[in-house]
């Protein structure tokens, strides 16, 4: 009896135990997905990377028995590891059309492979639960939902906030940019001095084209105390990197002078830079050639590359003989490359250089002068044991 009794605890602890566990994850991507179809569950993904300070903290939650008794009943789940990640693993994330730039993320897939719902992470197993698994479950609560909830008129800042995050994951500047717009125009505007007010715009806005901005640059004084910790004094920075990511998209391109000016000033307003010139030079010069303005582009011209290194000035120039038309732009910048030619000492300085003057002689169709300096620039290269191959553009009869 008592060899029995013994024997019936053993059985019962034997599968309290087994059932008492972590997350289990399959071994591979494609045995987790052919499960999923098989068990009818959805897959879930960690994305992350065994280096990642937060990634770790995740660790010891995904041991949780109560975290492992949801996902194991719910989903089937796999671990992708982005250091050295696996070819299958990288594919099937390309596939999703998902342009993931940090970790971790949680990322449910159905059994068409496409993404349902998807969150960020912490080390908190009732969130982990609660907040991110049960809503991947939930067909109205999930990411998936959120396009059809926008179609549908819901412009609440929940739907919008959650809407914008997924948007990003799929690097939809359009779609970033009108959401951003309509979370500024749901926005009590009686509230634009709070920390709600500044996670928005830090999370959210990407263009100096939202009123979020608007409104802080106009009101750098209030912007404090919102970041703690080692972040602390950094609001400032939020800004700058939105003006930066404005600079470097598209938007420039359709950009008048008036429009130049502005950028310029809320360079130096920001505190991005004492020089606005740098960044947008390209720009404002195109803008000026364009609009026949050409003698006040070759002072910006001209502006650029005094005091500039060789290669910052031969950069510059390359840029421009692009885009001049004039004889008198051409001679500014023949001048400027003969100045440059009297103080230019190392090999591939006098390279850049040469190759740099022989577009200029083919910009102004001198074959002659190009011809002759072809064959010193040949000789150049071949000494210093130069890449010949960038002297090929160049074709005289």
């Amino acid at each position: 009896m008592t060899t029995k009794i013994t024997s019936l605890l053993f059985l019962f602890l034997t599968v309290l135990s087994l059932n008492a566990q972590g997350v289990r994850f399959e071994s591979s991507l494609s045995a987790a997905l052919e499960k999923g179809k098989k068990e009818n569950k959805p897959v879930f993904i960690e994305y992350y990377n065994e280096n990642c300070s937060v990634c770790k903290t995740l660790n010891p939650i995904f041991e949780d028995p109560a975290m492992g008794d949801f996902y194991n009943t719910h989903f089937v789940n796999y671990r992708m590891n982005t250091e050295n990640i696996k070819k299958e693993d990288s594919l099937y994330i390309v596939q999703s059309k998902l342009k993931l730039e940090s970790v971790p993320y949680f990322l449910f897939f159905d059994s068409d492979n496409t993404l349902i719902h998807c969150s960020g992470a912490k080390a908190d197993a009732n969130y982990l639960i609660n907040t991110v698994g049960k809503t991947a479950l939930d067909p109205e609560e999930r990411t998936a939902n959120l396009a059809k909830k926008y179609v549908s008129g819901d412009k609440s800042i929940r739907t919008l906030y959650a809407y914008s995050n997924l948007v990003q994951l799929y690097k939809d500047e359009r779609m970033v940019n009108r959401i951003a717009n309509d979370l500024y125009d749901a926005f009590p505007k009686d509230q634009l001095a709070t920390q709600k007010s500044y996670t928005l715009l830090k999370n959210c806005v990407f263009s100096i084209d939202n009123g979020f901005f608007t409104y802080w640059v106009n009101n750098i004084d209030k912007l404090k105390d919102f970041e703690t910790g080692y972040k602390a004094g950094t609001e400032i920075k939020v800004l700058q990197e939105i003006l930066l990511k404005t600079i470097n998209s598209d938007a420039k391109n359709s950009w008048n002078l008036a429009k130049i000016k502005s950028v310029k000033e809320l360079i130096e307003k920001t505190g991005l830079s004492t020089n606005p010139d740098a960044y947008l030079w390209q720009q404002e010069a195109a803008v000026l050639i364009k609009e026949g303005r050409e003698p006040e582009a070759v002072a910006l011209f001209n502006k650029m590359t005094d005091n500039e290194t060789v290669a910052g000035a031969t950069y510059v120039i390359n840029q421009f003989l692009d885009i001049v038309k004039e004889k008198n732009s051409f001679a500014v910048i023949k001048s400027k490359i003969e100045a440059l030619r009297n103080s230019t000492h190392d090999n591939d300085d006098k390279a850049d250089l040469l190759y740099t003057e022989l577009r200029y002689w083919q910009k102004i169709n001198n074959k002659d002068e190009l011809k002759k300096l072809l064959i010193k620039a040949n000789t150049f290269y071949k000494t210093n044991q130069l890449d010949l191959a960038r002297l090929n553009e160049f074709k005289v009869n």
